[in-house]
């Protein structure tokens, strides 16, 4: 999954998410979460030691009704785990392979002791031979760029910055976050063999990721992503969908996903959806995407997808 989807997505928005999982929301996963704007300065000051010396510099407080209530900038990744505490407490996020198995039971064929696991597997890597011949040249810079920045083409597409779209901002780093941890549970629970390790001949040009394959963290992350998005600006639906297809589909092309691992990257993403759905209207996160809904100006309805 590449999950190093660090939402620092090179935005200069102190999303940075350097998640090592390769998807990389570039989103400060450090602990410092310092927005850009307030980083390093290489400011210099003379300090004028001498006795009965004036201050080298203004050494009073202000008045406290100027400072008391300043506790931010919030960095949005930082703000995002008060919402992801939420999640993990209080959603069976992970039961969800209970769902997987009974709903979708074919995605997961691919496991020894199957009837016919061994063509199921050999049928997804013709598949991917066939996307190496045939597309990764072509979209390699794509598939580069998405690998740890992946979040960008979200912003790129709905035109997303700090100054309009604040909670916006957090409602996304909240999904890289969310796919990030359900990603790696489920990873650990299934441990599937990357695709180059069961045909060399793949030649992944990076990695493969060093963690499990099943199911694709790229998957699920973009995804939730778009399905979050969808709920704060409705008319982008189409765009959403086809973004998290392509950028889920891209990592097939680079050679390190099967597309079951794809499609469970989409239904976990879905159910992790759903279980939000089922919060109480208090909850931190259905709060957090109706704030985040204020700040785009959408009609009742969806614009139907161009046919």
């Amino acid at each position: 999954m590449g999950m190093g989807m660090g939402m620092g997505m090179g935005m200069g928005m102190g999303m940075g998410m350097g998640m090592g999982m390769g998807m990389g929301m570039g989103m400060g996963m450090a602990f410092s979460a310092t927005p850009p704007e307030l980083g390093f300065r290489p400011l210099t000051l003379q300090y004028d030691l001498g006795p009965n010396s004036a201050p080298s510099f203004p050494d009073q407080l202000l008045p406290k009704e100027c400072w008391k209530d300043r506790d931010g900038p919030w960095d949005p990744d930082v703000l995002c785990l008060l919402s992801l505490t939420e999640f993990i407490r209080d959603t069976d996020w992970d039961t969800i392979d209970a769902d997987l198995a009974t709903e979708r039971p074919t995605l997961l064929d691919w496991q020894p002791g199957k009837p016919d696991y061994q063509n199921f597997v050999s049928r997804e890597i013709t598949q991917l031979q066939l996307l190496m011949q045939t597309d990764r040249e072509r979209y390699m810079g794509e598939i580069v760029a998405q690998h740890d920045n992946a979040p960008g083409y979200w912003v790129s597409l709905m035109a997303v910055n700090n100054h309009e779209h604040p909670k916006t901002l957090v409602v996304m780093n909240l999904a890289v976050r969310i796919g990030q941890i359900v990603a790696a549970f489920y990873k650990d629970k299934y441990r599937r063999t990357r695709p180059s390790y069961a045909c060399p001949g793949l030649l992944p040009a990076f990695g493969p990721p060093a963690h499990a394959s099943f199911p694709s963290g790229h998957a699920l992350q973009s995804w939730l992503i778009s399905l979050f998005l969808e709920e704060v600006a409705c008319s982008y639906k189409y765009e959403l969908e086809w973004l998290a297809e392509r950028v889920a589909l891209n990592r097939e092309r680079a050679g390190v996903h099967y597309r079951s691992d794809t499609e469970a990257g989409k239904f976990i993403a879905e159910k992790c959806k759903a279980k939000i759905a089922a919060l109480p209207a208090t909850s931190k996160i259905k709060i957090l995407l109706g704030e985040a809904k204020k700040e785009w100006s959408q009609p009742i309805a969806a614009a139907p997808a161009p046919v």
